[in-house]
């Protein structure tokens, strides 16, 4: 552990100097804590202005409220910064309650609140760095590399929202095949779905980026999924990158929301416009003038949209089975009537239709089954496979592994 408090003796003449007291979620990892405190103690040596001291919301010491009740006795002005990546259930309930307690213990004290990091150019540079640090990184195959960034996950819409955007940044700065966001607890869509998800894309590589600041328990459990599904799905290359930990490149985000903080001012949502901010790979369309003939070209482009004259129902998925001679001698007709009779049971006939195909050109591996949008293909299938299909497959977007051709391997 990294020892940042300020003994009793240096905070007696210190009580003119801004307070900053640095918040963290706390975790029984001994690794959290350690990392947190790392950064902390990094941030103090940049910054020895300030007189800092740290707490945590839960399962950790020193508790948030004690400790900050301690600071408080001997400054009269102190900022409090939320070491989170977004402004969740405890930033916005938790901490406040706990702030509105010790200002009328205090009445005298100015608190002032600070943002968490929230959306920020750095931390977009930040899951670029830790992508590019991973083992199945290829600058050429890019294009056949799939990324899913996984976040904590919590009930509040805002802070998922924010994640959400955040994600989308990367992707936008980035050339991979896809990005997706994900949730290992809470919310979905959670990590295991999201990999069977990215599965049916067919990347040659799936890299499981976790937007996490520290160690702990869910980075364990982030890597443990990961091992899983690369057993489950050995065609694909998955590999877990690298978490955020205590990285110089998030302290300029800390002076920025400390400085809003002391302004009382706090970030707009059109800071991290692209038009204004230079995020890699989105440098050129920064700029006034590019911002307006977007805008234009935006509002141009509605315009001329029409909407379509005869709408129709579109199909969540649909199946192509071969009746081919190979395939039909070795069972595909009946295997085609029991996959129909399955969506019927369910009443989902008119979401999902099957259709016969002509030769698939898998001959000798038939029967063979194909399902679109998903493209993927299953070989060998027979009627009693039928249920395990529909249901896993077609109803819940769970690849039946053990049928998958070999086509896509």
């Amino acid at each position: 552990m990294y020892a940042v408090s300020t003994s009793a003796s240096q905070k007696k003449v210190s009580r003119n100097i801004l307070g900053i007291f640095i918040v963290g979620h706390g975790s029984r990892d001994l690794s959290s804590s350690a990392e947190f405190e790392a950064f902390v103690e990094g941030y103090r040596k940049l910054h020895p202005e300030y007189e800092i001291d740290i707490g945590y919301v839960e399962l950790a010491e020193p508790v948030f409220k004690t400790a900050l009740l301690e600071f408080a006795k001997t400054r009269n002005r102190i900022l409090i910064f939320p070491l989170f990546l977004f402004a969740s259930n405890h930033i916005k309930n938790d901490i406040p309650l706990i702030l509105s307690d010790l200002k009328e213990k205090f009445p005298n004290h100015r608190f002032i609140s600070a943002m968490p990091l929230g959306i920020h150019e750095n931390i977009t540079k930040l899951l670029s760095i830790r992508s590019k640090e991973s083992g199945i990184f290829k600058e050429e195959s890019k294009s056949k590399t799939g990324v899913i960034v996984v976040s904590r996950g919590t009930s509040d819409a805002d802070s998922n929202g924010n994640f959400y955007k955040a994600v989308r940044f990367f992707e936008e700065s980035n050339s991979f095949l896809f990005v997706k966001p994900s949730f290992i607890g809470i919310t979905k869509p959670l990590l295991h779905e999201s990999i069977e998800m990215s599965a049916k894309l067919r990347p040659d590589r799936l890299l499981i980026l976790p937007y996490f600041l520290f160690n702990g328990k869910l980075i364990r459990k982030i890597s443990y999924i990961t091992k899983e599904y690369s057993l489950k799905y050995p065609w694909i290359k998955i590999e877990t990158a690298s978490h955020f930990g205590p990285d110089p490149i998030l302290y300029p985000i800390l002076d920025e929301r400390i400085a809003q903080a002391l302004s009382g001012k706090d970030a707009l949502p059109c800071d991290n416009c692209e038009y204004r901010v230079s995020i890699p790979g989105l440098k050129n369309k920064v700029g006034g003038l590019n911002s307006l003939l977007w805008s234009m070209r935006h509002l141009e482009t509605h315009t001329q949209a029409a909407p379509h004259e005869f709408p129709h129902r579109n199909l969540i998925k649909h199946v192509y089975i071969c009746e081919s001679t190979d395939c039909a001698s070795k069972g595909s007709i009946s295997l085609i009537h029991r996959i129909r009779s399955c969506i019927k049971k369910y009443g989902k006939q008119t979401d999902f239709r099957v259709s016969k195909s002509s030769c698939l050109g898998r001959c000798g591996e038939g029967p063979t089954l194909v399902v679109y949008p998903d493209g993927i293909w299953y070989q060998r299938v027979n009627e009693n496979d039928a249920e395990e299909i529909v249901t896993e497959h077609l109803f819940n977007d769970r690849l039946v592994a053990r049928l998958v051709d070999n086509i896509m391997q």
